[in-house]
């Protein structure tokens, strides 16, 4: 009988620890996010996730926020993350967003941009990686031209408040 009470008491102490993540799973992504995440679901003809946490954006502290993320091959998005930049771009100005020249990026893999509606900011992000192997440690990184599959795309949607 003892041993029970104290596995009782063990079970309670654990559930009233967990409390607190339940309580933060359980908080509901705002409908700013949502919106954000189905317009771009419907441009890049794919699924994402999204996430509540702190947001990064170029000239400002981290805010609370949501990011919004897709993750597939080149088969899924194509083979120029530029192509996919600008889908993206074309849904942010039509959607009223004012593209944040300060926020942009580019790279040989990968673009940033940003983008400020009211008392908003976007920070969106088009990145792929490669496996090992793939392209030449010794040779630059845009004198490698991976196959669609070899392709791995991150692509995230930072939204968080503007300061």
């Amino acid at each position: 009988m003892r041993r029970l009470v104290g596995l009782r008491k063990a079970g309670l102490v654990a559930l009233v620890a967990l409390a607190p993540l339940a309580a933060q799973a359980a908080t509901p992504v705002p409908a700013a996010c949502l919106a954000l995440k189905s317009g771009a679901e419907a441009t890049l003809s794919s699924t994402s996730t999204a996430a509540l946490g702190p947001v990064s954006y170029p000239g400002q502290a981290d805010a609370p926020g949501c990011t919004i993320t897709f993750t597939g091959s080149g088969k899924v998005f194509g083979t120029s993350f530029q192509a996919v930049a600008a889908k993206l771009d074309a849904m942010m100005q039509g959607r009223g967003w004012a593209p944040d020249n300060n926020a942009a990026a580019d790279g040989p893999t990968g673009t940033a941009m940003g983008y400020r509606k009211a008392a908003q900011a976007v920070a969106v992000s088009v990145n792929y990686s490669t496996p090992k192997g793939v392209c030449p440690s010794d040779a630059p990184v845009a004198s490698c031209h991976p196959t669609a599959a070899q392709m791995r795309y991150t692509i995230t949607l930072g939204l968080t408040p503007a300061s």
